[in-house]
C-alpha cells in the first residue's frame, strides 16, 4: 500500500499537478492485463461461435479451436485491440481523501479528476471495468482495473469518508 501511494505522488508530481492541503493519497489501481485479455478472447470466442451458427457450416473440433484462435488474432489487430491495451494499459488511477485522478503518461494534457462528494455511482460494466458517473452526468470508465468489487468499494468508501 505504502509502494502504491509513493507510485501516485511521484506518477502526479511527474505530470506536474500538486495535490490540495490535507489531500493525501489512499489507493493507486492500475489496468491488469489479465482482465484484457479475457474480455479479448471471450469476444473471439463469441464471434467464432457466431460464425459456428451458419447453417450448413460444420468442422471438426480442432477446426473450430484453430477458427477461434484465428478470430481472435484477426479481431486483436484487425479491430485495433493492441491498441485499446496500448491505451488504456498506461492508466493510473489515483484516489485520494479528496478525488479520484486519472493520470496517462502516453496521452497530452491526460490528468483529470472527479472530486470524491460529486461522485454519484460506480458500476460494473461485465467484468472488465467501472462506469464512474458524476452528479452532473459526467462520466468516466475504469478499464481493466480490479479486482473490480474491491476498487468500487475503495472509491465507494473514500467518497463517504469512511
Amino acid at each position: 500500500m505504502a509502494q502504491d501511494q509513493d507510485i501516485g505522488i511521484k506518477a502526479l508530481k511527474d505530470q506536474g499537478f500538486d495535490l490540495h492541503g490535507g489531500e493525501k493519497v489512499l489507493d493507486v489501481f492500475r489496468p491488469r492485463f489479465l482482465s484484457f485479455l479475457q474480455r479479448t478472447l471471450v469476444i473471439g470466442i463469441l464471434t467464432t461461435l457466431g460464425f459456428g451458427l451458419v447453417p450448413g457450416l460444420s468442422i471438426s473440433f480442432a477446426a473450430q479451436v484453430g477458427l477461434a484462435l484465428i478470430i481472435v488474432v484477426v479481431w486483436f489487430f484487425v479491430f485495433d485491440e493492441w491498441q485499446e491495451w496500448r491505451d488504456r494499459g498506461a492508466d493510473l488511477w489515483v484516489l485520494t481523501n479528496h478525488r479520484l485522478i486519472l493520470l496517462n503518461p502516453r496521452e497530452d494534457d491526460s490528468v483529470s479528476w472527479w472530486n470524491l462528494s460529486d461522485i454519484q455511482s460506480v458500476r460494473r460494466v461485465f467484468w472488465w471495468a467501472l462506469s464512474v458517473r458524476a452528479n452532473d452526468r459526467r462520466a468516466t470508465v475504469m478499464s481493466y482495473v480490479g479486482p473490480l468489487g474491491a476498487v468500487r468499494d475503495r472509491i465507494l468508501t473514500a467518497r463517504d469518508g469512511r
